[in-house]
């Protein structure tokens, strides 16, 4: 028993090392990045990293243990670790992002059950699975890391303060798209990022706009909006670069790491957005190694607006770090 015992939670070892690996392939190529890339700083890194090592450390204590074990016991371990591996390797088929995410949750979820379940194997006299117990951890692990995630979001501070002394630069202002109304009138939020970013450009924090954003067929695009508008206030067209086919923030952060930051050698930007949008669009510069500092647009929220927003950005934040899908 004992070595049936040791074989069993071995191979769950080499299950866990492999969908650890999958994983970070993953999270890199949704990214459009190769693992030569890698970084263990990268909060999205660091935190399964950190799960697998838990999880690793109690595999090996549970296989020196001198305990009798239930075969049954080990053999669920076995199955559901084998079954995270299979929603990795399934998800490479996939290109619809939905399903991804769907997979990539389920393979998490899935991933912290199966830690619960082998340290509280290992503090059980029992040697049962403790199932509810278990998923009490598990919610309960969930309650936390969101509940952390939001607080960062909500509490989320820009770079202004940096740029107070006039002698701070970056290269240039990055003004990310928002809503069009209709007759090509920029919403309320898109106008209150082209105002900020003609405060940066007036001050001379940046002496170059990227202005970014798709649209709908038939309109002006968000870029194309907030070029306008931005003209009309006096800019020179010349300073105002212009992407208008994106239709999300992680396709403005490659374009503009692809088009400007990379090719002209920038040594930083300045995001310009919503507060509690910063956080995210941050977290994806740092990931595509852009530096980044943000400036905070000035749209008027009630608490409550803010709130839900930070709620929604918080799930945003969790499944790119997780999954690399921005």
């Amino acid at each position: 028993m004992f070595k049936s015992k040791n074989f069993i939670l071995f191979f769950v070892f080499l299950t866990v090392v492999f969908s650890e690996f999958l994983l970070t392939n993953l999270r890199y190529s949704n990214q459009e990045l190769m693992l030569d890339n890698y970084s263990v700083y990268m909060t999205g890194n660091l935190m399964t990293g950190i799960i697998t090592l838990i999880l690793v450390v109690f595999l090996f204590l549970n296989i020196f243990s001198k305990n009798k074990y239930r075969t049954g016991v080990l053999m669920v371990l076995l199955v559901v670790s084998v079954i995270d591996v299979a929603i990795l390797l399934f998800s490479y088929s996939f290109q619809d992002k939905e399903k991804k995410v769907i997979l990539f949750v389920l393979y998490f979820v899935i991933k912290v059950f199966l830690t619960i379940s082998v340290i509280v194997l290992y503090f059980s006299s029992s040697k049962k699975m403790h199932l509810l117990n278990n998923l009490g951890y598990l919610l309960l692990v969930f309650v936390l890391l969101f509940s952390v995630t939001l607080y960062m979001v909500y509490n989320f501070s820009d770079d202004s303060h940096k740029y107070t002394s006039g002698v701070k630069k970056a290269d240039a202002g990055v003004i990310l798209g928002a809503a069009v109304w209709g007759g090509n009138r920029p919403s309320p939020v898109l106008r209150e990022r082209i105002n900020k970013g003609f405060e940066i450009y007036e001050k001379k924090y940046v002496t170059k706009l990227i202005l970014t954003g798709g649209g709908s067929p038939n309109e002006l695009t968000e870029a194309e909006v907030s070029k306008n508008e931005l003209i009309k206030y006096g800019v020179d067209p010349r300073n105002l670069l212009v992407e208008a086919k994106s239709n999300s923030t992680n396709e403005q952060i490659h374009f503009v790491k692809d088009k400007y930051y990379d090719r002209f050698n920038y040594k930083k930007i300045i995001l310009i957005s919503d507060n509690f949008h910063l956080f995210r669009a941050k977290e994806l510069c740092r990931f595509n190694q852009i530096n980044a500092d943000a400036f905070s647009s000035d749209t008027p929220l009630s608490t409550e607006s803010y709130l839900n927003f930070c709620i929604k950005e918080s799930f945003a934040v969790l499944l790119f770090w997780l999954s690399g899908i921005g």
